[in-house]
């Protein structure tokens, strides 16, 4: 059987072909209005600030957000979330938060926020996590 290795002409057109594909791929999404950049917000990584008792996720809600998911890093494997806080008030049935789950050992809090995009500028969501409390006398 006799076998042959492409020339390297070939080899570099096949290369030149992929990044145009690629290229024209880019050109596509950004005609219709999706680039990378928004299609990589759909997933919010925050940090919870606090200490192994309790901490504090800060998001800002101004322009509104779809389906975005929230990916909570917790200070502490036993927090649950005891409340959660929006300011102005006025913006309180402006947002939504479904499909609230903990992973990785309880660290990680994970939940899909949607909320109205007239929300104005400065509004935040404050969601606090603390470790339950055992009641006496159990």
């Amino acid at each position: 059987m006799f076998t042959r290795a492409l020339p390297r002409s070939i080899a570099r057109r096949s290369t030149r072909t992929l990044s145009w594909t690629l290229a024209g791929c880019a050109l596509a999404l950004s005609i219709v209005g999706v680039d990378a950049a928004s299609a990589a917000t759909k997933v919010r990584s925050i940090t919870c600030r606090g200490g192994g008792d309790s901490c504090a996720a800060v998001i800002g809600l101004a322009g509104g957000a779809s389906n975005v998911k929230l990916r909570i890093t917790l200070s502490d494997t036993d927090l649950k979330l005891v409340s959660r806080v929006v300011k102005p008030s006025s913006v309180r049935g402006a947002y939504s938060l479904s499909k609230g789950s903990y992973s990785l050992g309880g660290s990680l809090y994970t939940v899909t926020l949607n909320a109205v995009q007239s929300i104005p500028k400065g509004s935040t969501l404050t969601l606090r996590f603390a470790a339950p409390t055992e009641s006496i006398g159990k």
